[in-house]
């Protein structure tokens, strides 16, 4: 069953469970986490039963999991440790920030029980800003899971899970539903067939290389559209876009140039390229297909997975308005002629 091909008249219908059907496709919000965090954090003392019920539940496994994936070394020893310092000193800011937590305790708890009392109206906010971006038959329906710590705002299992970092928006609640929509739509379904298509291309030269470029920066930079529209005022809490990078933008095209250029002369750097800031430049690019062009262009990433054509309808329009596409002159023809 597809979702409603008009998200207002998509409806809500609660559980005793609390796992909530939109349009059919059900959609459940896991809390249980950030609420042992908070009883944990709340103690006076480093309580071991608490601790143990926090650090095996899915969520802190996950949490875990994914520190070391991108490259912070995490365990259940640090955890603990850290833990242990925060609530025993005052002063003591710990690696992850649940500090903060602990400083703002009392409104992390506030926002925890505003999200399990006003699920109905977040998930409508979150898929009122997912649709305008995806086809109205394209299904999103992970489970949510908040978990609190570490430098992410959240991060989303392909197609499966979307995870938010409460910690990063205490008192935020716009914030923390624009965030919730970018996850969403990293957790798009997309047919079996386009998932080998997938698995091929990002396997094999040069369109892997590719992929982890500018595949990745029209992943990324969609999913910003969505988190905040057009017209973007707020930076990100986390900081992976604001203002001022995007007045810099150049300092970050150029990066992508030399990422290409390693491309092109087939010695690709890995190295650089997974340091070029998708978020900064995908968001330039597709703000620009998309109040050039409308929604059609970036549903050639979105439901085909193909960077070409938006990718050459940017610079083209760069070139149609005179402005500059960021892209060195020989990459621009490099890619005109992909």
């Amino acid at each position: 069953m597809t979702l409603l091909a008009s998200i207002k008249n998509v409806t809500y219908h609660v559980p005793p469970n609390r796992i909530y059907v939109v349009g059919g496709i059900y959609v459940e919000i896991i809390t249980e986490g950030v609420e042992l965090l908070y009883d944990l954090i709340c103690s006076n003392y480093f309580d071991e039963k608490k601790y143990k019920r926090y650090i095996n539940t899915m969520e802190t496994k996950i949490f875990i999991k994914h520190e070391n994936e991108v490259g912070r070394n995490t365990n259940k020893q640090i955890l603990e440790r850290e833990l242990r310092k925060v609530l025993e000193d005052e002063t003591y800011e710990d690696l992850y920030g649940f500090y903060i937590i602990k400083k703002n305790i009392d409104e992390f708890k506030n926002d925890i029980e505003y999200i399990k009392e006003n699920n109905d109206e977040i998930l409508n906010n979150v898929l009122t800003r997912v649709y305008k971006f995806l086809p109205s038959w394209m299904k999103v329906n992970p489970k949510i899971i908040l978990y609190a710590g570490g430098e992410d705002g959240g991060f989303a299992t392909f197609t499966k899970n979307v995870y938010v970092n409460l910690g990063k928006y205490i008192g935020r609640k716009e914030e923390f539903e624009k965030v919730l929509a970018h996850e969403f739509y990293h957790t798009r379904h997309i047919s079996f067939q386009k998932k080998i298509t997938l698995f091929i291309k990002t396997s094999l030269y040069p369109e892997k290389a590719m992929f982890d470029t500018l595949g990745r920066v029209l992943e990324e930079g969609i999913a910003c559209l969505v988190q905040q529209g057009i017209n973007f005022d707020i930076d990100d809490p986390v900081g992976t876009l604001t203002k001022r990078d995007i007045l810099l933008s150049k300092e970050h095209f150029d990066m992508l140039n030399s990422a290409l250029l390693s491309i092109k002369e087939e010695r690709p750097n890995y190295n650089l390229i997974y340091k070029i800031s998708v978020y900064v430049l995908g968001y330039i690019i597709a703000r620009t297909l998309y109040e050039n062009d409308g929604i059609f262009i970036l549903d050639e990433w979105t439901v085909n997975f193909d960077y070409k054509k938006p990718i050459k309808r940017y610079i083209e329009l760069c070139r149609e308005k005179n402005k500059p596409s960021g892209f060195a002159r020989g990459i621009e023809n490099w890619l005109l002629d992909k």
